[in-house]
This record gives structure tokens, sequence and C-alpha cells, in this order.
């Protein structure tokens, strides 16, 4: 079955060849050509029979070629003989596999990278989601970023606040922009409006009676106490 097959692709080969040479398309005009112009030994019936055969596929037509006329065709496409044929065929075949076999080598290669890449980048998005802070909670006197836990102390990322809104602890003047809660009798001033952090309650400006009460008397009181103490100490 493999010699059929090489013999199939000899034949295939010398009347292609003889095709582009003649530029005949009949059978019987490339057979002729073959016997009158390229002084092929076969008769123009059995190379006919040839091409009936193996490229027609008449099986009725079937003829082996003996030896002799397989080296003859070989030689025609420029081999030493129909050994030197087959050599070339298989050499061709093997580098044909191979190529293959690479290129789908190559097309894995591509897709696993492909794979690897799109993989990374998910993998990526999941810990950027997984790790981000989009959450904040009140320490001492500021919001600090974390991640989104469910716990009863933290509240939605919000980056104004969490910027600007700070608590002023003991405050020696009165700001432009200053805000204040009031609870149970104790004032706590802020840098930023919105919502006292602990209490929730709505944060106020701070008025000109708010300042005077709870910032200047109590800077002053201060002032006096720190300027007795510095005299009795002398």
């Amino acid at each position: 079955m493999k010699k059929e097959k090489q013999i199939r692709e000899l034949i295939n080969r010398v009347f292609e060849k003889a095709k582009n040479a003649s530029s005949k398309d009949s059978p019987y005009g490339l057979c002729k050509y073959l016997h009158e112009e390229e002084k092929v030994h076969s008769s123009e019936r059995n190379l006919t029979r040839y091409y009936n055969y193996f490229i027609d596929g008449k099986k009725e037509e079937k003829i082996k070629p003996d030896d002799a006329t397989l080296d003859e065709l070989s030689q025609y496409l420029g081999n030493e003989n129909f050994k030197g044929f087959t050599n070339d065929l298989e050499k061709s075949e093997a580098d044909t596999t191979l190529q293959h076999k690479i290129k789908i080598l190559k097309n894995r290669l591509s897709l696993s990278i492909i794979i690897i890449v799109l993989l990374s980048i998910s993998l990526t998005f999941y810990l950027a989601g997984y790790y981000e802070k989009n959450c904040m909670v009140w320490v001492n006197d500021h919001y600090e970023p974390v991640k989104c836990s469910g716990a009863e102390n933290e509240s939605k990322r919000d980056n104004i606040v969490l910027s600007n809104l700070k608590q002023i602890n003991n405050p020696m003047e009165c700001l432009r922009d200053m805000w204040y809660d009031k609870t149970d009798n104790k004032v706590t001033f802020f840098t930023h409006h919105g919502k006292h952090p602990v209490n929730g309650k709505i944060l106020k400006p701070v008025t000109e009676h708010i300042c005077e009460k709870y910032i200047l008397e109590i800077r002053d009181s201060i002032m006096r106490n720190t300027t007795k103490d510095s005299i009795q100490s002398r």
C-alpha cells in the first residue's frame, strides 16, 4: 500500500510537470507529449492507463508500472531513480510532519501564554478587589482606610472625608472652617463638615459664641494658670 501511494504521487507529479511544460490539458495530449517530446519509453496507451488509474481513479484501468518505468519517470522529475524519488518524498513528508508538529506546538504555546495572561489578569483583579480598602474606620482623631469586613464601626469609604475630617484636640484659636459637636455638655471640634464619626450626629459650624466660650475662654484660662504657676515657681 505504501509503494502504491508513492507510485500515485510519482504519476501525479509527472503529469503535473508535463502539463506545465506543454500547456496541454487532456490526458491524451499529455501522454502523447511525454511519449513523443520527452521520449518516455512507455507507450501512450500505458501512460493513459497510468493516468486513468492513479489520477482519475478508474479501477478498471489498474496497471502497475515496472521498475524500469518507475526509474524512467523518476528521472524525468530529476531524481536518479525511483528509490531516489521515494527517499526525497519520505524526507519531504517527514519535514512536513515536523513542521506540522512545530506549528501545533507553537499554537498550543501561544494558547497557553494567552491563558496564563488571562488568568494572571483575572487573579490580579481578584486580589485587588479582595484586598482593596473600600471602607474606613475612625481611629482616635482621624479615619483610616480598611478592607470592608462588616464591622459595626466601619463606614463606606469617602475619600474627601477620609482626607479632610480630623478631630482638633484642645484648639487654641478659632479657624475659618471649624465644625463641632456638643454631646453631654462636651464639645469636640473637627476640621471638616459631615457626621460625627462616633455618634453619627451632624456637625455644626463653629459660631462666635462657641468659639468664645469653648475655645478662647479655655485658652485664656490655661494661659493665666500657666503664668500664675510660672510666677509662683520663681
